[in-house]
């Protein structure tokens, strides 16, 4: 008798959405991470398809009616076989999942709004925070850019630069406070740390009093995402009362701020549903017997405890996420089951010349290769094993550098995975 209906390895957002949507169905689920997931790395926006065509890095403005072009041209990425209606079905579940914990996400399938990046560039993404959706650039007008000398990776000068010598509709000005933030290194804090500092009502007194004599022709105001964490909408909303101008956030490096809010909603979910969450022991290996998983071992403080259930879900992310291992003879691994490694077998011809790649990166494209219900398959049609699903970035093709689609792919992967495994 096995202990789980389900176990899912990995907490970034394949993971914990399709351990959210199987526990909500009834499934007895644990989730399995050796940290809080690519959550805490990303932008917590959702991108189905950011770039399309990929060779013109033109920002795509409906994802839903550029989706069959791009699966057209690439019949073997996982965009093309899983179709319109899973993509689709994975956003709709994501924004009843958030919405149900009280996080305000903004956009459609078939419109990508148009968000400013770190560096002042455009992020195409579909579904948003409305903090961040709030600074789309249709919004137009003059914008007031704030950073914190305490925040080093985040310029604000630069940043409105770039924005004013391209053709968004804006117009920026930046100011960067020097304030006393309570955080361990005043020289380099971090956003979390940050975020912390502006939900004590002290610390948002500074800022408003800091920028009440530069907000004269101003119409919004952007600051990093930094807005809080467990407190963000009522950090917000001081902020905007406080300023007398719209405010919105903008994505900074990591760790990520909206990624945060995003991880603590999805497992507030899982939670809820009777989901249980294991962070911080790696899973050391699993068992394939006879075509089925049948334990994985997970690593604890006195030894390696096995773990049963009648499925598992692998979505521990591709070569970024540590899903896949290279080696230093060059060949790369899937560490826990020693699965088949779809990877150019040159290490040089891992990486284009050039760093910004129209095609994306070849690396991007490494993984697993899957059947068409998401079953690892070695070579032919046959799963390797069959109550064993894969998810996300880590499958093989997915490229999710090269035109912003990794989120996508993730919800995509949650929805036929729940699907299959309910029905």
């Amino acid at each position: 008798m096995t202990g789980y209906d389900t176990i899912v390895i990995g907490a970034g957002i394949a993971g914990m959405t399709t351990a959210c949507g199987l526990a909500q169905s009834g499934q007895k689920v644990l989730v399995l991470a050796k940290g809080l997931g690519a959550l805490l790395l990303a932008s917590g926006c959702i991108d189905v398809l950011g770039f399309q065509p990929a060779d013109s890095l033109e920002p795509v403005t409906n994802p839903a009616a550029k989706l069959s072009e791009f699966a057209a041209a690439r019949p073997d990425h996982p965009y093309a076989w899983l179709g319109q209606e899973t993509i689709e079905s994975g956003l709709t579940a994501f924004m009843q999942l958030v919405q149900s914990q009280g996080l305000d996400y903004r956009g459609d399938f078939q419109h990508n709004w148009r968000l400013p990046s770190t560096i002042g560039a455009v992020h195409p993404t579909c579904l948003a925070p409305a903090s961040l959706a709030a600074g789309d650039f249709s919004q137009g007008g003059r914008w007031l850019i704030v950073g914190f000398s305490h925040l080093r990776d985040f310029y604000p000068a630069l940043l409105a630069d770039n924005l004013n010598q391209q053709n968004f509709g804006v117009q920026a000005g930046a100011v960067s406070l020097d304030l006393s933030v309570p955080v361990a290194s005043p020289l380099n804090a971090t956003p979390l740390e940050l975020a912390h500092a502006f939900e004590q009502e002290e610390f948002r007194r500074q800022v408003i009093q800091s920028l009440s004599g530069r907000l004269k022709g101003i119409d919004r105001v952007g600051f990093p995402a930094v807005l809080g964490v467990s407190r963000h909408q009522a950090v917000l909303s001081d902020l905007e009362k406080g300023l007398g101008k719209p405010v919105f956030e903008i994505s900074a490096l990591p760790p990520s701020v909206p990624g945060r809010r995003l991880f603590e909603a999805l497992k507030a979910a899982f939670l809820k549903a009777g989901g249980r969450i294991i962070v911080g022991g790696p899973v050391v290996d699993g068992a394939i017997v006879d075509g089925k998983v049948t334990h994985v071992r997970l690593e604890t403080a006195s030894r390696l405890k096995p773990l049963r259930a009648g499925a598992y879900v692998l979505a521990t992310g591709g070569i970024f996420g540590g899903g896949l291992v290279a080696q230093p003879d060059g060949k790369v691994t899937e560490p826990i089951f020693g699965l088949p490694v779809t990877m150019p077998a040159d290490r040089h011809q891992w990486f284009e010349t050039r760093f910004v790649s129209a095609q994306g990166q070849p690396v991007a494209r490494a993984g697993l290769a899957v059947t068409s219900d998401l079953r690892p398959r070695n070579g032919d049609s046959a799963p390797l094993a069959t109550n064993l699903y894969v998810a996300g970035t880590l499958l093989a093709i997915a490229d999710w550098t090269g035109s912003r689609i990794g989120d996508g792919l993730a919800l995509a992967c949650a929805a036929a995975i729940v699907k299959q495994l309910t029905r």
